[in-house]
């Protein structure tokens, strides 16, 4: 399975409220150092809503970056698609509202949102992929943008400690040269699905449900049994992901595992894989382009 795709044009955003870990640890009422040794966060960054800052508009503060870069306009896009890890907004997808931002409402150009939470950018990167290589569209714009520091207050410590705000996007065209989706393996496992969820805001738990608790529409997360499951099935996928691979562990640059602590990246040493080629950008958050590249191999 191979895609002659590439990434011609890339952007980012974060917000521009910066929240040192200290401060949060003081208003958790937590020990000082808790945050940085349970996660490796030292600062994230916030929207600030006196600035009008948003998911949408750092989503598309992060899209003209990447067309821009890309050499395209906006009118080479023939093809939308939002990835965020949380919804904007119910409905309209989120990519009809960057479309509509990018000054393209009458455009007509086509726009779909791709919704597996954190697992968001690299599913709409292969479904790209796909429609590129089968001459359905020629560049597509993928948009990532998520914005949950304002649903926080009513969060747990471990959710408030690690979510910050910030966006990317890339420009994807077809490849002439050895630029290649290589190789792609997804595997689901429902028995964690309670593990990480927002219960709330749909027709199971509706807003207008007087059983429909405040914290069901947040985002919940049990982090302990998160990364026990983790390392329960990661042996069962990197045999399978590289059974079917023509690359070994050796041969690839880097890997970008999901940013969300440092000992679920620092796993990834069990695994074969040595410091050099884990990706870990924790530290300081504005380095992270959010959840995209999650568990994804570049050689």
């Amino acid at each position: 399975m191979y895609f002659n795709v590439q990434i011609i044009g890339s952007g980012k955003a974060v917000g521009s409220h910066v929240v040192e870990s200290m401060e949060l640890e003081k208003e958790m009422g937590v020990q000082r150092g808790w945050i940085e040794k349970a996660t490796g966060i030292k600062s994230r960054y916030y929207v600030d809503i006196r600035k009008n800052e948003s998911a949408l508009s750092l989503g598309i503060e992060a899209a003209e970056q990447a067309i821009q870069k890309s050499g395209l306009s906006t009118e080479d896009i023939d093809c939308i698609i939002g990835a965020n890890g949380s919804p904007m907004q119910a409905i309209p997808c989120a990519a009809s509202l960057f479309q509509r931002e990018l000054g393209l409402e009458d455009s007509g150009i086509r726009c779909f949102d791709v919704d597996t939470t954190c697992y968001s950018f690299p599913m709409a990167f292969f479904v790209a992929a796909n429609m590129i290589a089968n001459n359905i569209y020629k560049n597509v714009l993928v948009i990532s943008s998520d914005a949950p520091s304002r649903t926080l207050d009513i969060t747990g410590k471990e959710v408030k400690s690690l979510f910050w705000d910030g966006a990317a996007a890339f420009v994807l065209s077809e490849s002439k040269d050895e630029s290649k989706v290589h190789h792609f393996l997804l595997r689901t496992y429902s028995r964690g699905a309670d593990f990480t969820c927002v219960k709330g805001a749909g027709t199971l738990k509706p807003p207008n449900d007087p059983n429909t608790l405040p914290e069901d529409n947040v985002f919940y997360m049990d982090g302990w049994k998160v990364f026990k499951a983790a390392v329960r099935y990661l042996p069962i996928f990197f045999n399978e992901f590289f059974e079917k691979n023509p690359y070994n562990r050796d041969d690839y640059k880097f890997i970008i595992p999901h940013q969300t602590s440092k000992k679920g990246i620092d796993i990834f040493e069990r695994y074969g894989f040595t410091k050099e080629q884990i990706g870990n950008h924790l530290k300081h958050t504005e380095t992270v382009l959010l959840h995209l590249f999650q568990c994804c191999f570049m050689t």
